[in-house]
């Protein structure tokens, strides 16, 4: 669009020259309006205020009226004013145009002046100089904007991206003006942008406080633009991206974002970039899987980034990760996490097919970790696999590190081993001053390099990123880093193909990628709204934010980036997803033509008969389902007559035959027939005259005519009615609804006996109950001598009867737990909810799932009675379960009602689904104790037995040793056996935890896999250099005691490691042997900080040492740590299955660790434990170091006083805060805040201190 100045349309214009104008539909100006915008004669509606036409962000511009450099001197001024965006200049020109009679024109002209035309970048562009006069203001504005023409050669959809600074100048003095600048994208959409204030005339006529001499001289002024156009090499920069279609641009679609998981969209991305992977992906076998299968669900999603047009959903992906929760880790670690987890599941869904293994070939390498002596031949090592390595921002002194390759370089780099955490060399050499390491063997085809951006802030107390910038190479020679027994000849040169970014603090990160597809191929960057392309330079300039890269070996990558084609997709995924895509487009077909169509049911004969419930048929129901009967959908135009003969031929019956009865609201019941001799009554019309509300379906009963009775009801002057009746089968306990008879107002309700009893071919005087269904709650026993008419009885209203049953015969149902009467049956009826019933296990593959309509009113052990009658089990043998959004919740109680079982929080549903679950024993024997299933492990590791019994809930572990031992004629113990009884759970190959005798049952989880082996003394020899090796690992015991309980942990866990018994130390129970005691004492001395070795040393066995060092700093923390947890122990009355004597227990068994830890009650120790509690975050200064002070006295905590412990309290805390007060005024040391381009520094108003974590609990 080329601007005509003779053809404007005014439009309003924004004083604010801040403001972002953009183009909305039908060209109009869209914005935000400041207060003091007024209505003013305006500019061309094409105009924009270029001030924030680069979307959002504040372009910085300067006032100057007394520069050191000249408008000119064209390289000064653009040096001065032009920002650096770090994009190729592809031209830059200046253009300079002096305008005589400067008042006169702009104030006599309305539409203002323009330039001649000049040429940057290959487009022409002109400037043009408008007035601005507001009608409730006096004075003038200048307006200026700079118009792109477009190219010399016009071409379709063209655009240039240009940085552009306007300056008004003195015509004799070029150091005298007044600029202002912006950037934009000019396009044939938005060819003019510029400032709609650019400056107030008046002030433009003389001097002012910042200089002597006016711009506009002699009534002249020059006007200059600096037009700088940029080389665009994607196409897309400062792009709207308004109608931005990502497949038509560069081939790919984004993924949607569903919350959550942030890194999985990207993630997935760079997996199905992967060619080779996305291959090997559809290979695996999925025909028969469920939705939630993960595999399923990739090929999935592969596939309609592969094919579809516009962004793909991972809804049903994110659904089927719950069960990995791979967010339960830190940010640093959540992508490794993930892809590890989807690797076990590739894995195990390949084994032994055509692709087993194919993850492994693609990411996981060898790497070797060493232990090598400097000063003898002795070398320990051990060879390990990687998927991904690990690499560090900083080195180990806190230093970024510069490039990728400095990272790999120190991961490689051995670290030494002397002093006193030499390398136990064995016998021959001792303990040897040695270096360690990792050096890698061979790496993948495609190769994980993850960034650890994260560290732990202890000050603010949460992970915090790391900015560092880390550069990264596009090519990366990975042979500097392999071990000298590999192939260094081999081509080990890798090409980056990936980046996986993330934007943001820790705790609130965006993820995308930039990936390359082929190598020869553009950049691109995905996020979860749209696919662009970018320029290598872009992506290597992220390297502040960069978390993984992606680099595939050039060796390899013709294989790995294979081509794809149709032949490689499954088949029955295609056709899942193709009839997915019709259905899709038949339902959005449907919900188009909607407000054209309307629903109608038929109630038939053949539905009534078989139909159990009040009315005819059961439509909206929130505790059963609809009643089974044809619908069909019905355009509302359609004539009556028209759907009476179609509907006809659909069921089998001519249309004269027929008849049609409206069931109207609100009591569903069939009143008048439609009329059918109206040839243009329509559907709608019927329906709006039946039904409540146009929204509903239209209801009919069809009605099958009888020739008889229409040819006596022509003759009979009497009103007819007709009756609908249903049958009440006691004897079945069912309903069955035997059709319709027509009775005249004066007879008898006892005259409808005889009909029945011939239409239901029952003896002659068989005696009938009649009952009135009214309404539900509200059945009738009718008077056999009243009339019809006395009844009221109207078209379609209901009569249900059952047989006159003997004294005797009622006896005999009554203890069958029948029904007697329709009255006590619809009772069960109104009250009536199906309920679902599930094996609550799924190992109980044999049980089955059914559905049974219950009675709310129906007791636990009625409910029972039914369900085991269902399953042919005892009924007091099943325990059922509640269930919560579809899973089992609690163990129901057996009391209450079926309706107490499955209430439900939202008044809107019910939980209508039970699990049950088969016991071995009673229930309510089961409910007062705990199975415990126990595997015997006996010699040679081999499994000798299982053993089930039942426990009380209040015992402990070691009660069930000791129920174990009495078992011991069937355990078998080896010779000179100590016949003590180890119990532990097994996970993994390993054990997983020992327990010490002192748990509670009610504690613990799961007691139906337990494990059990005969506890034995340690005497076979350990191996000293791997438990050494361990060590080395390990952050040595503080001095001040501040890392205690991260080193007892560890170091336990290293014991147990090598002597194979677990909670060595802090067990009551361990029988530890003396080679075990030398092991702890070498551990200890060789983990605790070199001022306590000595202390170690002197010890007379490993375990007194152990006794020192807790005494010393893990007394009064314990103590400490025991009362925190008695008082948060709260009895869990919201739990139907605790119990308050197990509740009892805990806290008494609690107490008794108090004790045990040393504690002396008295009134002043009591109250300074009290003291102690009150305390925020004992882990951490300032008073973290309260315990280990205490512990530190002679005596303990025994022989503290209170007015001591304030005293230490307070010590502690005016250290910190002394502490606290220097770093900020160290931090306050820094350069002040940046400053706006005019040299002012920016006002950033009141700051708000961020609260102190330690102020809280």
């Amino acid at each position: 669009m080329v601007y005509l100045h003779h053809h404007v349309v005014w439009a309003w214009v924004l004083v604010a020259s801040q403001v972002r104008i953009s183009s909305g539909p039908g060209g109009q100006l869209q914005g935000r309006i400041p207060a003091e915008a007024r209505p003013c004669p305006a500019v061309p509606r094409r105009y924009r205020d270029a001030a924030l036409a680069s979307k959002g962000k504040k372009t910085k511009f300067t006032r100057t009226t007394t520069a050191t450099v000249s408008v000119d001197d064209t390289n000064a001024f653009a040096h001065k004013y032009l920002l650096n965006y770090g994009i190729p200049v592809e031209d830059l020109k200046k253009h300079s145009w002096k305008i005589s009679g400067f008042e006169k024109t702009l104030t006599l002209r309305l539409f203002g002046v323009e330039s001649d035309t000049f040429t940057a970048g290959g487009h022409e562009w002109n400037i043009l100089c408008r007035p601005q006069n507001c009608v409730q203001e006096e004075e003038v504005n200048v307006s200026i904007y700079l118009n792109c023409k477009g190219p010399k050669q016009l071409a379709k959809n063209w655009h240039v991206c240009a940085q552009f600074i306007f300056a008004i100048s003195n015509p004799n003095d070029g150091t005298c003006y007044l600029q202002h600048g912006g950037k934009a994208r000019f396009s044939d959409s938005t060819q003019i942008l510029g400032f709609s204030k650019f400056a107030e005339l008046d002030k433009l006529l003389g001097p002012d406080d910042s200089r002597v001499k006016p711009i506009i001289e002699n009534h002249e002024a020059v006007v200059t633009a600096f037009v700088q156009v940029f080389k665009d090499e994607t196409g897309f920069l400062w792009h709207d991206f308004v109608n931005y279609d990502s497949k038509k641009e560069t081939g790919y679609v984004s993924l949607k974002n569903h919350g959550g998981a942030g890194y999985l969209n990207p993630l997935l991305q760079l997996l199905f970039s992967n060619t080779y992977l996305r291959k090997a992906v559809y290979q695996i076998p999925t025909e028969h899987d469920g939705p939630d299968s993960v595999a399923l669900t990739l090929q999935r999603i592969f596939y309609e980034l592969q094919t579809s047009d516009k962004a793909v959903g991972i809804a049903q992906l994110t659904k089927s990760l719950i069960a990995w929760k791979p967010l339960d880790v830190s940010q640093s670690q959540v992508v490794h996490e993930f892809m590890r987890m989807l690797q076990h599941e590739l894995q195990s869904r390949t084994k032994n097919t055509s692709v087993d293994g194919f993850f492994r070939y693609l990411f996981v390498g060898k790497c070797k970790r060493y232990i090598k002596c400097i000063n003898v031949d002795h070398e320990s090592s051990q060879e390990e696999n990687f998927s991904d390595v690990q690499l560090d921002i900083k080195d180990f002194q806190g230093r970024p590190f510069k490039t990728l390759q400095e990272s790999l370089k120190a991961y490689v780099a051995p670290q030494k081993i002397d002093g006193d955490k030499k390398h136990y060399a064995g016998d021959d050499h001792g303990l040897q001053d040695a270096n360690e390491g990792t050096v890698f063997i061979e790496f993948p085809p495609v190769l994980h390099l993850h960034l650890n951006r994260f560290e732990y802030n202890f000050q603010e107390d949460k992970q915090i990123k790391i900015d560092d910038p880390l550069e990264f190479p596009s090519k990366l020679d990975l042979a500097p880093y392999l071990d000298e027994s590999a192939d260094k000849t081999a081509n080990w040169n890798y090409r980056l193909q990936g980046v996986l970014v993330h934007s943001g603090e820790a705790q609130e990160i965006k993820y995308f990628a930039f990936i390359q597809p082929h190598p020869q191929s553009k950049w691109y960057k995905f996020d979860d709204d749209r696919v662009i392309p970018v320029t290598a330079g872009e992506v290597l300039k992220s390297s502040t934010n960069v978390h993984m890269l992606v680099y595939i070996r050039e060796s390899k990558e013709a294989a790995i980036r294979t081509t794809i084609t149709q032949a490689d997709t499954p088949t029955h995924l295609k056709s899942l997803l193709q009839q997915e895509q019709r259905l899709h487009e038949q339902k959005k077909k449907e919900d188009e033509e909607r407000h054209l169509y309307l629903t109608t049911k038929i109630v038939t004969e053949e539905t009534f008969r078989v139909f159990q419930g009040f009315d005819l048929a059961l439509f909206d129901d929130k505790t059963m389902p609809p009643s089974d009967v044809p619908t069909f959908r019905v355009a509302k135009k359609q004539r009556f007559l028209d759907f009476k003969s179609t509907l006809a031929r659909d069921l089998g019956y001519q249309p004269e035959r027929i008849r049609l009865r409206p069931l109207l609201v609100p009591v569903d019941r069939p009143r008048a027939a439609v009329p059918e001799n109206d040839q243009a009554l329509t559907m709608e019309v019927i329906r709006d005259t039946a039904m409540a509300s146009s929204t509903q379906d239209l209801k009919l009963y069809l009605e099958i005519l009888d020739p008889e009775h229409e040819a006596e009801a022509a003759e009979s002057e009497e009103r007819q009615v007709m009756i609908m009746v249903k049958y009440f089968n006691v004897s079945d306990q069912a309903l069955s609804g035997i059709g319709h008879f027509w009775v005249k107002e004066g007879q008898r309700v006892a005259d409808l006996v005889s009909l029945i009893n011939a239409r239901m071919k029952f003896p002659k005087g068989s005696r009938l109950k009649m009952y009135e269904e009214r309404r539900p709650g509200r059945i009738v026993l009718m008077d056999p001598n009243t009339t019809f008419g006395e009844a009221q009885m109207l078209d379609g209203d209901i009569i249900c009867f059952e047989i006159e049953f003997s004294d005797e015969e009622l006896e005999k149902l009554g203890r069958q737990h029948a029904y007697l009467d329709p009255v006590s049956f619809y009772d069960f009826l109104a009250n009536r909810v199906l309920v679902r019933f599930k094996p609550r296990h799924t190992n109980m593959a044999k049980m089955i799932e059914f559905d049974i309509p219950l009675s709310k009113t129906l007791t636990y052990s009625q409910m029972a009675h039914l369900v085991g009658k269902r399953l042919h089990r005892n009924p007091a043998r099943l325990r059922f379960i509640n269930s919560e959004q579809g899973d089992p919740h609690h163990v129901i109680r057996r009391r209450g009602t079926v309706a107490d079982m499955i209430e439900s929080s939202d008044n809107d549903c019910i939980n209508n689904i039970l699990f049950y679950e088969l016991l071995d024993l009673p229930a309510d024997e089961v409910e007062a104790n705990r199975k415990v299933k126990i595997t015997w492990t006996g010699a040679h590791n081999r499994e000798d037995g299982n053993y089930l019994f039942l426990m009380p809930k209040t015992a402990s572990i070691q009660d069930v040793i000791d129920k174990l031992m009495q078992l011991s004629t069937f355990i078998t113990f080896s010779k000179n056996s100590t016949r003590k009884i180890k119990l532990f759970t097994f996970h993994d190959g390993q054990i997983e935890k020992q327990f010490s005798g002192e748990e509670l049952l009610i504690n613990v989880a799961d007691l139906e896999n337990l494990h059990a082996t005969e506890l034995k003394t340690v005497t076979t020899q350990y191996d000293p250099v791997a438990m050494l090796k361990m060590l080395q690992f390990v952050k040595k015991l503080n001095v001040d005691g501040t890392n205690h309980q991260t080193w007892l942990k560890t170091v336990e866990s290293i014991l147990g490691m090598t002597t194979g018994k677990v909670n060595l130390l802090t067990s009551p129970d361990q029988t530890i042997g003396c080679a075990e005691d030398l092991i702890i004492k070498q551990a200890i001395a060789a983990s605790v900080d070199d001022a306590l070795v000595l202390t170690v040393v002197e010890a007379e066995s490993g375990m007194e040492a152990f006794e020192k060092i807790q005494k010393h700093w893990g007394s009064r923390n314990k103590q400490v740590m025991i009362m925190k947890e008695i008082l948060q122990t709260r009895f869990k009355i919201c739990d139907a299955t605790a119990d308050i004597g197990s509740h009892f227990q805990v806290i008494k068994n609690l107490a008794g660790r108090l004790f045990k830890s040393g504690f002396e009650l008295t009134k002043e120790s009591f109250i300074g434990l009290l003291f102690h509690l009150s305390l925020p975050r004992l882990d951490i200064p300032p008073f973290g170091n309260i315990s280990r002070r205490i512990d530190a006295r002679p005596g303990g905590a025994a022989t503290i006083s209170n007015d001591q412990l304030v005293q230490l309290a307070q010590t502690e805390l005016q250290k910190f805060r002394k502490n606290r007060k220097t770093t900020s005024a160290t931090s306050n040391s820094n350069p002040t805040e940046p400053s706006s381009s005019t040299g002012k520094s920016i006002n950033r108003g009141p700051q708000t201190s961020k609260p102190c974590h330690n102020c809280s609990h």
